[in-house]
């Protein structure tokens, strides 16, 4: 595997993607996919942890006040808006989660308990609000449609995206000396069940009968659920791989499209690296190059093997986020490099336990 440098992007390069990602920000904080495009919550505060790591955390904390004008009664946030207006009215439970892996990024980013203080009361009708909707057997619904019914069914990717988010929700909740022992059992719950039962998922991804999405192979990682060998295993499963990556590509959206997405491919670095296959993690990265724009932006995706920009002129914030995030956790030398490699830390399996040295050297790594 060829040696890279530690950072893909280079000092001039990060600060660019910042500054777009900033250029499409409202002056109410809102950061919709593109300006005059729509938003969602999700993408919003994958936007601002994109600001954070690049160094605009005033813009990011604009992001943040932003949620907590706009949050509802139930503690979450329509799932659409567009010019301003609700589009869609439902509410995500891994939307509204999604607010802590947020503020928590920031944090670390930038460490200010008093911002952490005055966003307190919406972080914690969120997660109040996410809580709410586990079900007996610890997964999370994916949301309340705008008649305030459940969808009980709930989704792999939701639900270890929450996972993620209940880690750093308890670390804030720690931070500014507030117990929240409910959170900690449904983090807990949660975690159980996406390792020890994913047939409970609707849309299941079992090597036996796999999803159609990339997200659902690797989320469960990348939340960190899924720590160790069986990590490992998971992000090296022969048919995964060969459904969703190509190589000097990267990683498709869907198994049944020729769509192969900068964000997609970026979570996938971003898991890898989260479980030490950070070599992996940087060869990947580095194939998304071409992709790059003048103005600091990234083409959302190309089909393969045509090569076609898809869909053609997108440029979205939120992609130019999930790069730089993927470029700081595979650098290792800033506050926020172990990001998503901490969110594992109450895994059953350590970090430090590596795969045997035969294992190690099929996928380019160091054993331990």
């Amino acid at each position: 595997m060829t040696r890279l440098p530690r950072h893909i992007l280079t000092r001039e390069q990060i600060a660019r993607s910042a500054d777009f990602i900033a250029r499409q920000q409202q002056d109410d904080g809102e950061i919709p996919w593109f300006r005059g495009g729509k938003s969602d919550p999700w993408d919003h505060v994958h936007a601002a942890m994109g600001l954070a790591v690049g160094g605009r955390v005033r813009e990011a904390r604009s992001a943040f006040r932003f949620l907590a004008d706009t949050q509802d009664e139930l503690g979450a946030w329509p799932a659409e808006r567009s010019d301003g207006r609700v589009v869609n009215g439902a509410r995500e439970t891994n939307h509204a989660a999604y607010v802590a892996t947020g503020l928590w990024c920031l944090h670390r980013a930038r460490p200010d308990t008093g911002f952490l203080a005055q966003m307190w009361p919406m972080l914690d009708r969120a997660i109040d609000f996410v809580v709410g909707m586990q079900d007996r057997e610890g997964a999370i619904a994916w949301a309340v449609n705008d008649r305030g019914c459940a969808w009980e069914a709930p989704l792999v990717t939701g639900s270890a995206s929450i996972h993620g988010s209940l880690v750093c929700a308890q670390h804030i909740a720690e931070s500014l000396g507030h117990r929240r022992p409910q959170w900690q059992r449904a983090r807990r719950r949660l975690a159980d069940v996406l390792r020890h039962r994913p047939e409970h998922f609707e849309d299941t991804d079992l090597p036996e009968r796999p999803g159609r999405y990339s997200m659902d192979w690797y989320y469960p990682v990348l939340g960190g659920a899924v720590r160790g060998l069986a990590a490992w295993r998971r992000l090296f499963h022969p048919e995964q791989t060969r459904r969703f990556v190509s190589e000097g590509v990267g990683c498709r959206c869907l198994d049944d499209r020729p769509w192969y997405t900068v964000a997609e491919t970026c979570e996938l670095v971003l898991a890898l690296d989260a479980v030490g296959l950070t070599l992996r993690a940087r060869q990947i990265l580095a194939w998304l190059a071409p992709l790059r724009t003048r103005g600091g932006g990234y083409w959302t995706g190309r089909t393969h093997p045509q090569g076609q920009l898809y869909p053609q002129g997108e440029q979205t914030a939120w992609t130019a986020a999930t790069v730089l995030l993927a470029d700081d956790a595979v650098a290792r030398d800033s506050a926020t490099s172990a990001f998503f490699r901490d969110l594992g830390a109450d895994a059953p399996v350590p970090l430090e336990v590596r795969p045997a040295a035969s294992f190690a050297k099929a996928v380019g790594e160091p054993a331990a």
